[in-house]
């Protein structure tokens, strides 16, 4: 009997490709929530860092006052743009997690199927191996 191959071993390889390539967008993904959360924190320290300056200083002029509160006004929409970045990046996470779990879903479909066809095989083989293995038997016992 021939070896065993697989039919669909091309396509089993195409869906384990798109695996990887999800996985590695996921990972961008990942990486890019990093670099939000640096972002997030820096704002929330300049803005605590202007506080405190503030109270240091003990008296302020109304012009530093005024730029004070000008650029904490700043910061807090720059805090509201960066909520909106997290809030996208979420909805983008979840559907390349969608995505990756429906290409995982792909693959091991495709490895149930080859294993399968490969236990379908095996018995094919040893059912030949079987009745090879009697034929010799039978052939061996009518010379005697």
């Amino acid at each position: 009997m021939k070896r065993f191959e697989f039919p669909l071993a091309r396509v089993r390889d195409y869906r384990r490709e798109q695996l990887e390539a999800e996985e590695a967008k996921l990972h961008v993904l990942l990486t890019e929530r990093q670099a939000l959360e640096t972002e997030s924190t820096r704002l929330a320290n300049e803005a605590v860092e202007t506080r405190l300056s503030l109270m240091v200083t003990g008296s302020a002029q109304s012009q530093d006052l005024s730029a004070m509160d000008a650029y904490l006004r700043h910061l807090a929409g720059a805090k509201r743009r960066h909520a909106l970045k997290l809030i996208e990046w979420q909805e983008r996470a979840a559907k390349q997690q969608q995505a990756v779990i429906e290409a995982r879903r792909k693959v091991k479909l495709m490895e149930k199927l080859e294993e399968r066809r490969y236990h379908e095989w095996k018995q094919a083989l040893d059912r030949e191996q079987e009745n090879l293995s009697s034929e010799l038997y039978l052939a061996r016992w009518r010379r005697v």
